[in-house]
């Protein structure tokens, strides 16, 4: 009896630190993966601004040499545009960091991070694809004004337009996956982490 009652604590006794040690080793797993994401979307982010701020004087100066109404809001919303972005990719990475040695606040964290870039992701349409879309067509449109105030859509335009709409289903499409794919697992498993602690 005396030593089934042994055997019982020693097993207790062990199943805590194992479990623990477990979670230690995949939290290890977790933030290589995340600092892995972490120089992807940096690179990333750095590419995109890079873009949009070179963009700023093609803008500035397709504002200077508008030829109508229509064209020149299409240049203000592409200088909006190309301020707005850097902006929002910033934002995104951004997270009240924690100085703390805790396993718990560090899973926190790193969710934190990881949900706001498959949020900035699963939003691209409404401040990545819509306004640059708007602008290129209110831009080209515009090019093709008359004298009464109304665009003259030339049969080339359509082809253009019709690649403009693939290209920027591809670009959605490519970044909801990336959003369900890349972020999606390891936000689940931070989650199944942060369970197992509490």
């Amino acid at each position: 009896m005396k030593l089934d009652d042994l055997k019982k604590d020693w097993q207790q006794a062990i199943q805590p630190e194992s479990k623990s040690e477990n979670i230690d080793e995949v939290v290890t797993m977790l933030a290589d993966k995340t600092k892995k994401i972490d120089k992807e979307i940096k690179r990333r982010d750095a590419l995109e601004i890079s873009i949009a701020v070179l963009l700023i004087p093609a803008w500035i100066y397709g504002l200077v040499i508008s030829v109508s109404t229509m064209q020149t809001l299409g240049c203000i919303l592409a200088l909006v545009s190309c301020c707005y972005i850097p902006y929002r990719l910033i934002s995104a990475r951004r997270v009240a960091s924690k100085k703390s040695d805790n396993t718990k606040a560090f899973l926190l964290q790193e969710r934190q991070k990881l949900v706001q870039q498959k949020q900035m992701l699963e939003s691209i349409l409404w401040w990545y694809i819509g306004p640059i879309a708007l602008s290129i067509v209110l831009i080209t449109l515009g090019g093709t004004v008359t004298e009464s105030g109304w665009p003259q859509v030339p049969a080339n335009l359509y082809w253009y337009y019709a690649s403009l709409v693939v290209l920027m289903v591809g670009v959605f499409t490519l970044n909801k996956r990336a959003a369900k794919k890349k972020f999606g697992p390891l936000i689940d498993n931070i989650d199944q982490r942060l369970s197992e602690i509490d």
